[in-house]
């Protein structure tokens, strides 16, 4: 059987997208403090992408 890398599996997909959403959370609270409007919306759209990520993943692309 063929080993697969960790950011392969399942779990490192996840990783993968709650490293996204910490990094969009960042970029969101960098947006509130300097009262851009652009900044907070590109945090609220790369939380809800990571978010979104492994359902799409597991539902839609696997079927």
């Amino acid at each position: 059987m063929e080993e697969k890398s960790f950011f392969m599996t399942n779990a490192g997909h996840l990783t993968l997208a709650f490293i996204a959403i910490v990094i969009a959370f960042v970029v969101l609270l960098i947006g509130l403090n300097a009262a851009s409007d652009g900044l907070c919306l590109l945090g609220f759209v790369l939380v809800m992408l990571a978010m979104l990520f492994s359902p799409f993943k597991k539902f839609i692309l696997k079927k």
